[in-house]
């Protein structure tokens, strides 16, 4: 019986401190920096919403103040059998060019309208982002800067908590947020991502 508490303290062990040593270790010995370079293809912006009438206006205005060139992105959003103001919110934006929209009359939830919104997507770079977010003005270009490299095929953003002008991000992070993040750094360092926030 000391072989199974043993061996289930020693699985215990490489999940909290093994996993990050082993990365720590595998981006010191064979490092994958990614090469970063300038990159501006035709992106789609996609947002799955199902009620979020009470911060879809501060999305959609968040998303159309981007930097990025107005010309090179399109925004897909998905209302997934919304049942407040959401649809009407979305049907006023479907009048700009630069937004499409699509409304179901039934939830079938965020998978679901994710793959209506892959079919109607024309961007070469697909960016994923929800409603309660919001994106900062350079972030996409930055984003962007990641695809120069071949060996890379998804980038995320990061996540930050609390509004940064209020000082609330230092206090929105724990301990476990902390080293979330760290490991994502480590994996990323050793070409070795297998999630990513988004």
């Amino acid at each position: 019986m000391k072989w199974v508490f043993w061996g289930a303290a020693g699985l215990i062990a490489y999940t909290y401190l093994g996993y990050a040593g082993w990365l720590w270790l595998r981006s010191r010995w064979h490092p994958q920096p990614v090469r970063l370079g300038t990159l501006a293809p035709f992106i789609s912006i996609v947002m799955i919403v199902r009620n979020e009438a009470a911060v879809l206006s501060a999305k959609l205005r968040n998303l159309m103040e981007l930097t990025y060139p107005q010309n090179l992105a399109e925004i897909v959003l998905v209302s997934d059998g919304s049942t407040d103001g959401t649809n009407q919110i979305l049907s006023d934006y479907a009048q700009d060019p630069r937004v499409r929209v699509i409304i179901n009359s039934d939830s079938a939830g965020k998978a679901a309208g994710l793959n209506d919104a892959i079919q109607v997507a024309r961007g070469e770079i697909v960016v994923f982002t929800d409603a309660r977010q919001r994106i900062e003005a350079e972030a996409l270009s930055l984003l962007l800067q990641n695809f120069s490299d071949p060996s890379v095929g998804c980038a995320s953003g990061e996540l930050m908590l609390g509004e940064p002008g209020s000082g609330e991000t230092a206090k929105g992070i724990g301990l476990y947020w902390r080293i979330e993040k760290k490991i994502r750094e480590l994996e990323s360092a050793s070409a070795s991502v297998v999630g990513a926030t988004g």
